[in-house]
């Protein structure tokens, strides 16, 4: 069975799990699975089935290219890990980026490719090479008939109308991912269509007895790839399988097209079967639009059920979101706005890290405002969206990660890359990153924190939390000792001389920040069992 819940309030869609799971009864060796988009998403429904049951018990967790890869090697043999994961695609690219090895003398023929490899040190190529391998990645998700045709040398999958540099780096592509295929030794049929290929010919009681699981609870995800959706609907044969979906609108909303677009239409005479409706949604709901139209599309049995519930506040941001509910556009100056709402707010700032800057200061001002209050805000309660989460992270520790212990604010950051590395081979490849550079007290703090390094030395959270506190005390910056070389930083802000003042602060308490100890100022006040961790 194939299931869709609507809503336009997260908390209805939760609510809506919730139900599903209590009504599952899998046994004390038996598991629920839920399919998740994010770890945030995981810790938020791991704590509501906690409040809901008394204990967050046989639940799985997935993301959702990892849950289809396991049921793809119920039906088709496969290795344990997709060989098309982006961080072990990356180094089989890597490899066949390089001139100077046998498997790189094919770039020779590609010079637009050629002449940029010519250049690039190791670091430049394995940067390329990760880009590439998540290329390929969203290939293998949104394009397999692009990489189908490049694997059989078929041709060009432009159009006529494509540039000569578009179809260069087409052609350099087609080669590599040939050259990929040849050096993973796989069939001409890529494993998910070959398990899209076998499911849809065995009949219920052939799908029954491999094992597949009796439902599948899909929440919260924003897109779902046309191959991911396939697969779901074959597996809906024998699977409950059950997708949580967020629409903003109860009202048919797929006809509406922003002003822009629907002027262009009115030029072409195809704008009889459209409407504007709410000029907001039209303009930044594409996405949305795409992904629920692709849910119906085609002839599928699809059970669905919604439930849309207006926001019942009276401020800005409730009046917005109740206008898109209802595809109403809200009228010039028809909202007064009261003296203290500020449920919305655009603040121009010249830089990412003075945008973050100020976000500091304004979470802390929420967290006063309602602090003693039954609306008290904690952190918990914020999730921060940001467009490029790789990039700003560096940034992100620098504001929020040095702020005095007055106006320190717990964060955490989730989204970013993950993997099923081994945690000892992501600590090696840690430390190898920070031997090549500088040292930087981020990247020492982030090797710190990693499962097996803090387990090796006994820090739990609040140890580390103590750690980091010493030594923006010490002022550590980055560097060991000043030393590294030429253009290395002054060992004034480096972690041995940071060390020394730790130490010099144990050793004579107070005493060393009231005079100096050999040039030195004690820093912070590491005593008791707290100070084991200086050791």
């Amino acid at each position: 069975m194939f299931h869709l819940s609507f809503s336009n309030r997260f908390e209805i869609l939760l609510d809506a799990l919730l139900e599903g799971l209590a009504a599952e009864q899998p046994g004390p060796f038996g598991q629920r699975q839920v399919v998740i988009p994010s770890s945030a998403l995981r810790r938020k429904a791991e704590l509501a089935v906690a409040d809901r049951e008394g204990v967050c018990a046989n639940l799985r967790f997935d993301y959702l290219a990892q849950w289809l890869w396991q049921q793809i090697g119920r039906v088709v043999p496969v290795p344990e890990r997709s060989p098309f994961s982006p961080a072990l695609l990356a180094w089989r690219v890597y490899v066949l980026l390089d001139p100077a090895d046998a498997r790189g003398a094919w770039v020779a023929a590609h010079p637009r490719l050629g002449r940029y490899l010519e250049g690039a040190d190791a670091r430049m190529r394995l940067e390329l090479a990760t880009r590439i391998a998540r290329v390929f990645d969203h290939y293998l998700t949104y394009r397999p008939r692009w990489l189908e045709q490049w694997a059989g040398g078929q041709g060009s999958v432009l159009e006529a109308g494509a540039s000569a540099l578009e179809r260069e780096d087409e052609a350099w592509q087609a080669e590599l991912w040939r050259r990929i295929r040849e050096g993973l030794a796989l069939r001409q049929e890529h494993p998910a269509q070959a398990f899209l290929r076998r499911v849809t010919a065995m009949s219920r009681d052939e799908l029954a007895a491999v094992g597949l699981p009796a439902s599948v609870h899909v929440f919260g995800l924003p897109a779902l790839p046309p191959l991911y959706l396939d697969m779901l609907r074959e597996l809906s044969r024998v699977v409950e399988v059950r997708l949580y979906v967020l629409n903003p609108c109860r009202e048919f909303w797929f006809d509406i097209v922003d002003a822009r677009r629907l002027s262009w239409l009115a030029v072409q005479q195809k704008d009889m079967f459209f409407e504007t409706g709410n000029s907001l949604l039209a303009a930044w709901g594409k996405q949305t639009h795409a992904h629920i139209g692709l849910l119906f599309e085609g002839q599928h049995a699809v059970e669905e059920d919604a439930a849309f519930a207006p926001h019942p506040g009276r401020h800005l941001l409730a009046q917005l979101q109740n206008a898109i509910l209802d595809l109403q556009e809200l009228a010039p100056a028809s909202v007064r706005l009261a003296a203290s709402d500020r449920s919305i707010e655009v603040h121009v700032c010249h830089s990412r890290t003075r945008e973050l800057e100020v976000l500091h200061d304004r979470l802390l001002g929420l967290f006063r405002t309602h602090a003693n209050t039954p609306e008290a805000l904690r952190p918990s309660d914020v999730v921060v969206l940001m467009p490029d989460l790789e990039g700003a992270a560096p940034l992100i520790e620098a504001v929020f990660g040095t702020a005095p212990p007055a106006r320190r604010i717990p964060w955490r950051i989730t989204g970013l890359g993950g993997t099923r590395e081994s945690p000892v081979a992501k600590v090696l490849d840690q430390a190898l990153q920070l031997a090549a550079g500088r040292f930087p007290a981020s990247r020492v703090f982030d090797l710190l924190q990693q499962a097996p390094v803090a387990a090796r030395f006994g820090l739990d959270e609040s140890g580390l939390e103590t750690v980091h506190d010493w030594m923006q005390a010490a002022g550590v910056r980055w560097g060991l000792d000043g030393q590294e070389g030429e253009g290395a930083p002054s060992a004034q802000h480096s972690l041995d001389e940071g060390l020394h003042r730790l130490f010099l602060a144990w050793a004579a308490g107070g005493a060393a920040q009231q005079a100096s100890f050999a040039g030195r100022i004690g820093a912070a006040a590491p005593e008791g069992q707290a100070a084991l961790a200086l050791g």
